[in-house]
């Protein structure tokens, strides 16, 4: 009886694993202390703030259906190749219940693009980038996800470089 239960709990824990847990999933397993990581959190309250001061009404609607948008970055070219490494084996491996819809793989450019449909009014999102500079990004995204409106929500976050401030 015992066994059975610790199966199906084993069977059921990656489909309970979300989006904005697999930065956490990520810090807990992939992280190395000599290889530094950037780690942004906004919640539900900030993005409802954020969706209030915004003035472009895109954005506006973008953050306010939004539950969390988490980011991990790393400055270093050589750990960001590491690290990308890392993202997409977790992703691969944790994540099955969730499908990729994106996938670009250019000769300096990586970028995956992973998506769970909860309901229609909760997507879990997971971006993995490594740019053409070689810097590596997670963007993991909860929330009624306007697709349409994602490119102009990312830009509104890259010209917040407070944000992105390194953390321990």
């Amino acid at each position: 009886m015992m066994r059975t239960i610790l199966f199906a709990w084993l069977i059921a824990l990656p489909a309970m694993v979300s989006a904005s847990d697999f930065v956490t999933l990520f810090m807990e397993r992939c992280a190395e202390g000599s290889r530094p990581l950037n780690n942004v959190n906004i919640g539900k309250d900030m993005l409802h703030q954020m969706a209030e001061n915004a003035t472009d009404e895109t954005l506006k609607e973008a953050f306010g259906k939004l539950n969390s948008i988490r980011i991990i970055s790393s400055d270093s070219k050589r750990d960001s190749r590491h690290y990308f490494r890392k993202a997409d084996e977790l992703v691969r491996e944790a994540y099955a219940d969730y499908r990729e819809v994106v996938s670009v793989n250019e000769q300096d450019t990586r970028i995956s693009v992973w998506l769970k449909e909860v309901s229609d009014e909760e997507q879990h999102l997971i971006l993995l980038s490594l740019d053409e500079e070689g810097k590596f990004t997670v963007i993991t995204v909860t929330g009624v996800i306007d697709f349409n409106s994602i490119a102009r929500l990312s830009g509104s976050l890259k010209d917040k470089p407070e944000l992105m401030e390194q953390t321990n």
